[in-house]
């Protein structure tokens, strides 16, 4: 470079003189871009030129922030949707819990109504083994000896007759559902007054010897004649489901279906075993024994 040449590094220039020739340098150059429109439009050739390489030189910035905006969205998503799934899940088992005690609630007052308006010698249990397999097809209740409970006493809840307790221990009691084969109980057509036997066994209930010439149909509900000192009188036992003539015999063959929850209820009532009065028969309606 030749000697005249400005040189900025030579030691004969002072800081000052260098800041003065950029400032002069700067001005200039303003002066220019605002008066020449040459120099305008070569700006804009230039910022033309230059934008590609400014939009990748910005690109590694905008995708870093792309990608920590995105998985700061995605954690907040997943503890979201995790936190909702939580809550969904509590709500869920509080429902449950509600519904369960509200049937529980109903259960009993379903039980304190009918010991109150007919069977007020009865004592509500809990049912503390529902019976199914495999403890066996017994149901337990939490109320025993000590309570008074005796082998025999006819168990019921509030839709009619479960069965009969079968075995008693100090603090618990084993009772037969009305589907066990040694029970048999006295029953009448609450329709017709006609009353016959309610046979139990292998898990459902049979009528036997009910006379094709009497009337039966299905819907009849069966309940308790009361001629017996286990079963007060008027206790549903059973509904008819479906009727059909034996071939050869002059008896139904009849279809049955508990009325009582069986293996579903969760409070029950003992009744105490007493003489009870036969439940009247309509006058119009012939009452057989058979």
């Amino acid at each position: 470079m030749s000697d005249h040449s400005l040189s900025f590094s030579k030691k004969g220039i002072s800081s000052a003189n260098k800041l003065i020739c950029l400032s002069l340098v700067a001005i200039a150059l303003l002066m220019l871009d605002s008066r020449y429109a040459a120099v305008q439009n070569a700006k804009r050739y230039v910022a033309t030129a230059l934008y590609p390489l400014q939009w990748l030189a910005n690109q590694p910035i905008e995708w870093y922030e792309y990608s920590s905006a995105l998985f700061q969205s995605q954690n907040y998503l997943l503890a979201e949707n995790q936190r909702l799934t939580l809550e969904n899940t509590q709500l869920k088992m509080r429902t449950r819990q509600a519904e369960i005690q509200l049937r529980e609630l109903n259960d009993v007052k379903s039980l304190l109504s009918l010991k109150q308006k007919a069977l007020s010698d009865g004592l509500a249990a809990e049912v503390i083994s529902n019976g199914r397999e495999p403890v066996g097809s017994r149901l337990v209740i939490n109320k025993g000896s000590n309570h008074h409970i005796q082998v025999g006493d006819a168990v019921v809840d509030d839709a009619g007759l479960i069965g009969q307790v079968s075995q008693v221990h100090p603090i618990s009691a084993e009772i037969s559902p009305l589907t066990d084969g040694s029970l048999t109980i006295p029953v009448m057509v609450m329709r017709t007054g006609m009353r016959t036997l309610v046979y139990g066994g292998s898990g459902s209930l049979t009528l036997r010897y009910f006379p094709t010439d009497s009337d039966l149909q299905p819907n009849d509900v069966l309940i308790t004649s009361g001629l017996d000192s286990i079963y007060p009188a008027g206790i549903p036992v059973a509904r008819v489901m479906q009727t059909s003539r034996n071939a050869g015999t002059p008896f139904y063959r009849v279809q049955l279906e508990p009325i009582a929850a069986l293996h579903r209820s969760k409070f029950v009532l003992i009744l105490p075993q007493q003489p009870v009065q036969a439940a009247s028969a309509p006058v119009s309606a012939p009452i057989t024994t058979p």
